[in-house]
């Protein structure tokens, strides 16, 4: 029964660990939306970047399927002029982060 009990408590540990860093990145989603005024759209893009790191104009058509591309190239040049992310790379190639 302890070998039992000690997978289950490792297992329990693992998912409480990723729970709470779920609730840290919609927290942070969250605030970043309301302090800067993002609407829907931008905080998708701000949440796949908190969770993958980096984010593609084919990555933001991915989470927005119905909306056309330049709708899509204004809201993260929004999110540019408020200085929430960066970019760099080439015009076809941009890549976006969030800031420090």
């Amino acid at each position: 029964m302890t070998g039992w009990l000690d997978y289950f408590t490792t297992g329990l540990e693992t998912q409480m660990i990723e729970v709470k860093e779920r609730g840290e990145q919609v927290i942070r989603r969250d605030v970043l939306v309301q302090k800067h005024g993002l609407n829907e759209r931008q905080g998708k893009a701000i949440e796949f970047l908190l969770v993958h790191g980096k984010l593609t104009i084919q990555d933001f058509e991915s989470l927005c399927p119905e909306v056309n591309r330049r709708s899509l190239q204004r809201d993260l040049k929004g999110m540019l002029e408020k200085e929430l992310v960066l970019s760099e790379g080439a015009t076809n190639q941009l890549t976006y982060m969030l800031r420090g």
